[in-house]
């Protein structure tokens, strides 16, 4: 009972891994791609811009000396002392910001496609790696049935039941087969190298490849409308409110800009005796008015950002038909590779009825293993054509998941 037990959760362990495995596999790819990385710390930079723009313009400080002293009733003036900043018009900072933030926004959509396109090629090679290890397999098992039939082809001689031409057929196919093998193997080893190298790890680190692929109700799962999630149309997006936020603080930047200050004056005393509020020092608040009166500048880059925001609004309505475009050509070949599943699962079924039927007349009559040789192969073309299809499933549902999924 015991035993039972620990089988039981050994198997467990290793099916929730299994089913993991593509998922820490993604998990490897975003935590080590160097270009989402890079990508990252620009966004960071441009959240710092965010307040570099929401900044005032910087103070300004003076201090100067009387080298000629003026005199007045209470002293000399010595020296002087001077503050004052500049104030935007109201609300420009804010509007500078937000457009800042939209860029910054525009930036992390930036690194959604990437990593969307990132995962989209390691499902690719992971799909392909799923496909060569099925094939290698489905062609292993066909020499072994070939050699069965040798045997049997050999036995059938010794009892001039078939020719020789019958076991040279076989061989020849079997030499066939093997030749496939050395070739889908040779491909293997090449698509792990490049597995591992997407996932920027060592490149003969052992790959976990999955044994069979699911095929689910795409009509529930994947939308159309959810098309209006992507990235790159969120990116138009971001950014086209970015600009309507430039224009906003370009048109406030063409108004008034007002100035505080404050001027501070030493001043020495007077070698007079109970002279009323002797060296008492001068301070002065300021107020300074800064008026655009030449604002042709400030029209003309409003007029640069409406039309760069209606470059990005056609760009987004030819961005959004290439993506629907896409997402129903993707959608097609899931269906056909769907229905290519189950025309092969059919006709593999009924290749192992032949197979049998065959088999069976050989109690009665003749081996005919030019038609065993036949249904075997037409056997051999269904599986292949099978994994094949389960692959191109497996790819198209990917795509479409990068066209629609969010991260």
């Amino acid at each position: 009972m015991k035993i039972n037990i620990v089988y039981i959760i050994v198997l467990f362990i290793s099916i929730t891994s299994y089913g993991q495995s593509l998922q820490e596999y993604l998990n490897i790819a975003e935590s080590k791609n160097p270009e989402l990385q890079a990508m990252q710390y620009k966004y960071e930079s441009a959240l710092e811009k965010v307040n570099e723009e929401g900044s005032l313009p910087n103070t300004t400080i003076g201090a100067g000396y009387f080298v000629q002293e003026a005199e007045t009733r209470v002293g000399a003036q010595k020296a002087k002392l001077s503050i004052s900043q500049m104030m935007p018009w109201f609300g420009t900072l804010e509007a500078k910001k937000e457009s800042a933030s939209f860029k910054a926004q525009a930036q992390l959509n930036t690194i959604d496609l990437v990593k969307r396109k990132l995962f989209l090629n390691v499902k690719t090679y992971y799909y392909q790696l799923f496909e060569l290890n099925v094939k290698e397999s489905i062609i292993k098992e066909n020499i072994e049935i070939l050699k069965t039939f040798e045997k049997l082809a050999l036995n059938e001689l010794e009892n001039n039941r078939s020719t020789m031409v019958d076991v040279l057929k076989i061989r020849m196919e079997k030499n066939e087969l093997s030749n496939k093998l050395s070739a889908v193997i040779e491909n293997l080893k090449a698509k792990k190298i490049a597995f591992n190298l997407i996932l920027n790890q060592e490149e003969n680190l052992f790959v976990n490849i999955p044994k069979s692929i699911e095929t689910l109700n795409e009509a529930v799962l994947f939308q159309k409308e959810m098309i209006a999630d992507n990235p790159q149309l969120l990116k138009l997006d971001n950014l086209n409110s970015a600009l309507k936020k430039s224009e906003l603080a370009t048109k406030r930047a063409g108004l008034p800009t007002m100035g505080i200050g404050l001027d501070y004056v030493f001043v020495e005393n007077r070698d007079v005796e109970n002279l009323l509020e002797n060296g008492k020092d001068i301070i002065m608040p300021m107020l300074t008015v800064s008026v655009p009166l030449f604002s042709k500048k400030y029209s003309s880059k409003q007029k640069q950002l409406r039309l760069e925001q209606k470059a990005i609004e056609t760009t987004k309505v030819e961005t959004s038909n290439q993506l629907v475009s896409l997402f129903e050509k993707a959608m097609s070949n899931l269906r056909n590779a769907k229905v290519s599943i189950k025309t092969q699962e059919d006709n593999i079924k009924q290749a192992d009825q032949a197979q049998k039927v065959l088999l069976a007349a050989y109690q009665t009559s003749k081996m005919d293993f030019e038609q065993i040789l036949e249904v075997q192969q037409l056997k051999l073309k269904f599986q292949l054509k099978m994994v094949t299809s389960e692959k191109n499933y497996a790819i198209q549902k990917s795509t479409i998941e990068f066209l629609t999924s969010k991260n």
